[in-house]
């Protein structure tokens, strides 16, 4: 078997394709255009403090679990450390001004959503027996070499959050509170599938974790079972072509220091951004008709994040997330206006580094779509202007506002902030548009919104947050997907079974 493998992009996607290629004797190079690995892996200091830009907090990471069996499958998992979240409230919606938690667990979620809705307690049962249902189906311990490990399609994925949800629970402050927590995946009424909902909120409710350290641990890690095999990753080279023939890929074109050089490649691997990807192939072997259907895929919303530094010893560490709706609705918080942003925000703490009853950092989503910023389109970041850190100033001034109202220690705890827009993200990622998590999945546009792994190139695959599903998991799915087609059957499902025994 030919063995030489190009991946594009050192974030989760390439680098865990990379990381498991290369312990399976092929000869790996990574390609990645910023100086640091790690995508939204990626950390950054100030002040003494790491700020997380991307991946926050982890699920289903306790031993046998199905993360924790995908890093031990990859060889990473000791390496981390990880500390578990307030069990009985992991996650917390604030919805109508009131706090409704989430609690680890089949039972215990039922019990405790049941004290604030009594009424609903044999629905609510049906719902998390749905959501787990669905997830299994989906999940490491029901692949097979028969099947293989190929994304698995069923009515779930062609049926809306909202539509499930709907049918199963007839309370509708709690619809609204069993979707509080769809800033993970980006929802939207009446598109989003509920696969994805019940993967990301089975994900979680098994435990919930925070990496002690930051996630750029994982980055790290990854990064170096690759050279540990015998493979490379180029920092500050930028893929610019994806090199064909009349009828394979055969390497990719890049930039490194000023200079253009190809190096040749039996595979190669691209986590860009779906249409970044398909736009680097110049090869008649990618009709138009193809080309226009990425192109036209919608993107999912983007995020203005503030990472806030706090005065020591001010603000108790908070072991959960809390997810605040400040309209009538958990629902089209994207459809914001100037005047009443943000609808909806989510609140994190990172664990801490100095002490742990208090935090040293947190960070606040709220989304923000990328017509705001229309006007900076063509800058880079740090050199957009004094208009745009006004822009960047006034918002954030607005969201600790609207964020102090229900969480009045940040007033009197906050030292410093800093800020990142979908044009941050847009630049330090690569994701299209600045979107939060790729493309976006939409149930109205059926298999036309779905895009495979495999592509109409020979020896060209995909991988990232846009081909599977976003998040430690949607992404580690989809690169055990690719990798399982170049393994060939059965070796990466013993290796996974082997990992859960």
């Amino acid at each position: 078997m030919d063995r030489k493998c190009v991946i594009i992009g050192a974030g989760l996607g390439g680098l865990s394709c990379g990381a498991i290629l290369a312990r399976h004797g092929f000869e790996v190079t990574v390609l990645e255009q910023e100086r640091k690995v790690g995508g939204c892996l990626q950390t950054f200091v100030r002040e003494g403090v790491k700020f997380e830009t991307g991946m926050h907090f982890i699920g289903s990471a306790a031993r046998g679990e199905i993360l924790d069996t995908m890093l031990r499958f990859i060889g990473i998992r000791d390496g981390l450390v990880l500390h578990a979240l307030d069990r009985d409230c992991y996650d917390i919606i604030n919805y109508k001004g009131q706090d409704f938690p989430f609690r680890n667990g089949r039972e215990a979620f039922v019990e405790g959503l049941s004290q604030y809705f009594p009424g609903s307690r044999d629905s609510l049962a049906a719902y998390i027996e749905t959501v787990y249902r669905v997830s299994d189906a989906l999940s490491v311990e029901s692949f097979n070499p028969e099947r293989g490990l190929d994304a698995h399609d069923s009515e779930w994925h062609r049926r809306s959050v909202n539509s499930v949800i709907d049918e199963l629970i007839e309370e509708r402050d709690l619809r609204e509170v069993l979707v509080g927590n769809q800033p993970l995946y980006a929802g939207v009424r009446g598109s989003t599938p509920f696969a994805l909902h019940a993967f990301t909120t089975s994900f979680y409710n098994r435990s919930a974790w925070r990496i002690e350290g930051g996630s750029d641990r994982i980055a790290a890690l990854l990064e170096k079972c690759i050279i540990d095999a015998g493979g490379e990753v180029m920092t500050r080279c930028r893929a610019v072509e994806i090199v064909c023939n009349e009828t394979r890929a055969t390497g990719v074109k890049y930039i490194c220091g000023g200079v253009s050089q190809t190096i040749e490649a039996d595979t190669v691997i691209s986590t860009a951004h779906p249409s970044i990807s398909i736009g680097m192939v110049k090869s008649p072997l990618l009709r138009p008709v193809f080309r226009k259907r990425i192109e036209d895929m919608p993107d999912t919303i983007g995020v203005f994040e503030l990472y806030l530094k706090f005065k020591q010893g001010k603000v108790p560490y908070m072991n959960s997330n809390r997810f605040v709706y400040r309209g009538g609705t958990v629902w089209d918080s994207e459809c914001y206006t100037n005047s009443n942003w943000p609808l909806s925000f989510l609140y994190m703490h990172q664990y801490p580094q100095f002490d742990a009853n208090y935090a040293d950092a947190g960070v606040i989503l709220a989304y923000m779509r990328m017509d705001e910023l229309s006007r900076w389109s063509d800058t880079v970041t740090g050199r957009r202007g004094e208009e745009y850190e006004e822009f960047k100033r006034v918002k954030a001034a607005t969201l600790i506002e609207a964020a102090s109202d229900c969480l009045p220690e940040l007033k009197d705890g906050l030292e410093r902030y800093w800020t990142s827009t979908p044009l941050t993200y847009r630049d330090y990622t690569g994701t299209r548009n600045g979107s939060l998590y790729g493309i976006a999945k939409d149930v109205k546009l059926g298999a036309a919104g779905r895009v495979s792994f495999r592509t109409r190139v020979p020896n060209l695959f995909l991988a990232g947050q846009s081909v599977n599903s976003h998040g430690i998991l949607g992404v580690l799915m989809g690169s055990f997907v690719v990798c399982d087609n170049l393994l060939g059957s059965g070796v990466m499902y013993e290796g996974i079974r082997s990992s859960i025994l």
